[in-house]
């Protein structure tokens, strides 16, 4: 990570972190430095040679992997925790926003903190939405730290804007709650640079993309929205992004849809996935992806 002044409260919550290990959920409105923290933990960890997990649960700003999906890396050296991490793997939500998509948001964070478990992650560190105003904030962060177990709360905040979604875990059995200042450097994004951040993110994972078919016989489109499709209407589908699943419902890969031909039951896409073998399903998403890569929300209702 770049050279910062480090305060001497991240290096003991690194140090706390090791010697008790689990999930770390790291909390804060946009802007707040919860990637820069996030980095400076795994970095630290793996001084004192933990097995660290990265999930980037943020689909509109994510540090790794593809907007609109969660993602998992498991780290092995201190190199850096970069864009150009390796990504284990994915959870596709299909929006870059948590906003409507809750439950798709805590599932996936919950499957991709088991996968790191079950892989050796000693640590898991989870970066998360700058998602915390009103109450469906609170639901969401509130469950996200249910499902995951995590027993350290990292809460950087300016004043004490965080002070609701803290309050029901003071004092809890197992959990440790720490309450950080934000740092006068950290980085204000326009919403014109978020935006540039994501077209960037799609065009470079979109780069060696091919056009593939698949066969609607052989894969299950998965949607509250396929009636769309039976009843005719398969142009609104084009450009729409979409997750090539496997059985468990983890993201091989992302598509951009093409064509959808309901005469043949065919589906023809972009995507830089070679082989299709492992796809069993095709989840929609609600934003479709211009010429240009800039992302815009769509209603496929």
């Amino acid at each position: 990570m770049s050279p910062i002044n480090i305060p001497s409260y991240w290096e003991e919550l690194a140090e706390g972190i090791h010697q008790v290990k689990g999930a770390v959920v790291v909390v804060g409105a946009s802007d707040t430095g919860k990637t820069t923290l996030a980095c400076y933990l795994a970095e630290q960890l793996l001084r004192r040679r933990n097995v660290v997990s990265i999930v980037s649960a943020d689909m509109g700003q994510c540090t790794f992997g593809p907007p609109a999906t969660i993602s998992m890396a498991i780290l092995e050296s201190i190199s850096r925790f970069t864009e150009d991490v390796s990504v284990h793997s994915m959870y596709f939500i299909g929006s870059t926003s948590p906003v409507g998509h809750f439950l798709q948001t805590v599932v996936g964070v919950k499957k991709l903190v088991d996968r790191s478990l079950r892989n050796g992650a000693e640590v898991v560190i989870i970066d998360t939405t700058g998602l915390v105003y009103g109450g469906a904030a609170w639901e969401l962060k509130f469950h996200k730290i249910q499902l995951t177990d995590a027993g350290f709360i990292v809460a950087l905040q300016r004043e004490r804007e965080l002070e609701d979604i803290l309050l029901p875990h003071e004092r809890r059995i197992g959990r440790r709650l720490y309450r950080l200042p934000v740092s006068e450097h950290a980085k204000v994004r326009s919403p014109e640079q978020r935006r540039e951040h994501r077209r960037q993110r799609y065009k470079n994972y979109f780069r060696n993309a091919q056009a593939k078919s698949l066969s609607l016989r052989d894969v299950h489109l998965i949607s509250p929205y396929c009636s769309a499709m039976q009843g005719g209407n398969s142009s609104s589908f084009s450009r729409v992004l979409v997750g090539l699943n496997d059985d468990e419902n983890f993201t091989v890969a992302l598509g951009i849809v093409e064509e959808v031909d309901l005469t043949r039951d065919t589906i023809r896409l972009i995507t830089p996935l070679e082989a299709l073998g492992d796809v069993r399903l095709i989840r929609l998403g609600s934003v479709k992806i211009g010429e240009d890569w800039n992302d815009s929300r769509i209603n496929l209702t």
